[in-house]
C-alpha cells in the first residue's frame, strides 16, 4: 500500500507501473480518463425505433454509424460500442442479405459486433384460430392452405452476451460509464454488478419502446430516446438519413 503523504510526491517504482490503491487502479502518468462503453440490442431500437416513429419494423434499418454519433455525443472520452443481434442460420435463405448488413456493422469505426442466433416460433395463436375455423365448419386442410401463418422470430443468446460484456468490462474497470440501449428484466443482475463494482449505467430507449421495470429502478439515468434524434439513429425506406443529433 502506498501512504497517502508519497501521493502528493515522487512514487519510487517505474514510470506507469500500476498501483492500486484504495481499490483504483492508477498510474504514475495518472489515472486514465472516464471511458463510455454502449451496449446496443440493435432488434430492441430497431423494434422501437419503428413504434415510436409510427412506423413497420420492416421499413427500419438501424445505422450503426449514427448511433456511434449519437453516443459520442454523450461524452468526449467514448471508447466503443457492443452491437448485439440476433443472426439467422447459414441454411436460412434470409442468411445472406443479413450477412452483407452485418458485415456493413462489423467494419463501422467504433463498433464489436457481437452475434445471438434467431429462432422461430409459432405464433401463440396459430391454435386457437385453426380450432375456431375447425368449430366453425371449416375444412383444415383448405384453412391451412388459404391462410399462412408467419412463425415469430425471437432472438436468442443475445441478453446474456449483454449480461456477460457488462459484468466483465465493469470488473476489468474498462469503463465508467455504461451505456444500455435495451430493456429487458434479464439484464437487471448485470447492471447491479456494474454499479457495484463503481461504474455507472444509463439506460436509453426509444420513447415508445417498453422497459422493464427493475431496469427502470436500478438506472442512475434514464434517457427517452425521441424521433427527431432517433431519426439520425436509423435509416427510414425511401427517405433520406438525418444526421444523429
Amino acid at each position: 500500500m502506498v501512504p497517502v503523504s508519497s501521493l502528493g510526491g515522487h512514487f519510487h517504482r517505474a514510470p506507469l507501473e500500476p498501483i492500486l490503491y484504495l481499490g483504483m487502479f492508477i498510474t504514475s502518468g495518472g489515472p486514465p480518463p472516464p471511458s463510455l462503453v454502449g451496449f446496443i440490442d440493435a432488434g430492441y431500437l430497431k423494434a422501437g425505433g419503428a413504434r415510436t416513429l409510427g412506423v413497420g419494423s420492416t421499413d427500419v434499418t438501424v445505422d450503426a454509424a449514427g448511433v456511434v454519433s449519437w453516443l459520442k455525443g454523450i461524452t468526449g472520452s467514448f471508447l466503443r460500442a457492443y452491437w448485439y443481434e440476433g443472426a439467422f442460420d447459414e441454411r436460412d435463405p434470409r442468411y445472406s442479405s443479413q450477412r452483407t448488413f452485418l458485415d456493413a456493422v462489423a467494419m463501422t469505426a467504433g463498433i464489436q459486433l457481437r452475434l445471438g442466433h434467431v429462432q422461430e416460433r409459432p405464433t401463440p395463436w396459430h391454435h386457437a384460430v385453426k380450432e375456431a375455423a375447425k368449430a366453425a365448419g371449416a375444412d383444415p386442410a383448405k384453412f391451412e392452405r388459404q391462410f399462412r401463418f408467419r412463425p415469430e422470430l425471437e432472438q436468442k443468446g443475445v441478453d446474456t452476451l449483454i449480461v456477460l460484456d457488462l459484468v466483465r468490462l465493469a470488473q476489468r474497470r474498462a469503463y465508467a460509464l455504461a451505456v444500455v440501449i435495451a430493456g429487458d428484466r434479464d439484464l437487471a443482475e448485470a447492471v447491479r454488478v456494474a454499479q457495484d463494482e463503481g461504474s455507472r449505467v444509463m439506460l436509453a430507449h426509444p420513447s415508445k419502446a417498453g422497459v422493464a421495470t427493475e431496469l427502470r429502478q436500478l438506472a442512475d439515468q434514464i434517457i427517452p430516446i425521441e424521433g427527431a434524434v432517433l431519426e439520425g439513429m436509423v435509416h427510414l425506406r425511401g427517405k433520406p438519413r438525418t444526421a444523429a443529433l
